[in-house]
């Protein structure tokens, strides 16, 4: 990951000052007081959510998985875009069809991600689905098959140096995530909650402090600040030497507008179970601390391993059953 973020990622040190003004716009005094503005269409009342395509794609166990996709409506804050690159919002559903299900889980993948089959194993899509839950693996803007062709990986255009970029990336995952629990509340009428991996915990957390009405919510690896981490991959970046570069203080200000940090939490902290892991290298431990005090210490369980490591921990996957359990989801 410190490989792929120092070569494709940060910046060069004759961009830096390129780099500060793509910045300019979320420094706005308004948004840095108010950082609720930049998603002010939550406070809209709602569109309708048009399902475009649903495709039968495989049998499960009392179900099947679906390839879906719902049509995009999203409009940009600052950043222009061509009608072309509003890509239909992805999803495969594993849905059960013997059976009404339990409820719903919104799956957000991490960084670079994006395959369903891949990131159905690393979210643990089956523990869930086997529990009655119908599972909705998200594909985030600019990852896996909504990767632009120019892009050298998943998730490039997302993780932008420009600074209004990336928030406007993430201004759109939160738009499309509220299109997905919409739509699987409409559809099911049952609780439906977020569980997000890294960059999806990031999402998931930034939804706690933006909408109330989420069942549950378990964000795993989650970082708490862009500007943090960033400064962190840029303390290790071999070619960052230049003094003139960005400062830690600025990286912090740059991304607050949509750091989890900067909203209280909406959501009841009793629905809430954070997942951290205190030998994790890209995400560190000091990040889901900051978040759960911020949130005025709800659940917390850490492990003991890195990043990827809460694929195929049996503790995990208990932790987070008995919390649904105690919610009454199961």
């Amino acid at each position: 990951m410190q490989f792929v973020v120092e070569r494709a990622l940060i910046p060069d040190p004759s961009r830096i000052e390129a780099v500060r003004a793509s910045a300019r716009p979320m420094l706005d005094p308004e948004l840095q007081a108010e950082p609720r503005r930049f998603f002010a269409f939550l406070d809209a009342p709602p569109h309708d959510v048009h399902l475009v395509r649903q495709v039968r794609r495989r049998r499960l166990d009392g179900g099947a998985a679906h390839d879906c996709r719902i049509q995009s409506d999203y409009v940009p804050y600052l950043v222009p875009e061509r009608p072309d690159e509003l890509t239909p919002v992805h999803v495969e559903l594993w849905h059960h069809e013997s059976n009404a299900p339990r409820g719903t889980v919104v799956a957000l993948h991490g960084f670079t991600m994006g395959r369903p089959r891949i990131d159905a194993a690393l979210l643990m899509a089956g523990q869930w689905y086997r529990r009655g839950l119908d599972v909705a693996l998200v594909t985030l803007p600019y990852h896996g098959a909504r990767t632009p062709p120019e892009a050298r990986f998943s998730g490039e255009r997302f993780a932008s140096p420009d600074v209004s970029r990336l928030s406007e990336a993430v201004r759109e995952a939160v738009y499309e995530i509220r299109q997905v629990i919409q739509w699987r509340r409409e559809e099911t009428g049952a609780p439906v909650g977020l569980l997000g991996l890294s960059l999806g915990g990031y999402l998931a957390s930034l939804m706690g402090g933006l909408c109330e009405d989420l069942d549950f919510l378990i964000p795993m690896a989650p970082p708490a600040c862009i500007g943090d981490l960033a400064w962190g991959f840029l303390e290790h970046a071999q070619r960052h030497q230049d003094p003139t570069s960005l400062s830690y203080d600025e990286l912090r200000r740059a991304f607050r507008v949509h750091s989890p940090l900067a909203h209280p939490l909406r959501v009841p902290r009793e629905r809430v179970l954070i997942v951290g892991g205190r030998g994790d290298r890209i995400v560190p431990p000091h990040h889901p601390a900051a978040l759960w005090q911020h949130w005025e210490r709800p659940k917390i369980h850490w492990f003991s391993g890195s990043h990827l490591a809460p694929f195929g921990r049996g503790r995990i996957v208990q932790a987070i059953l008995r919390h649904l359990e105690e919610l009454a989801v199961l």
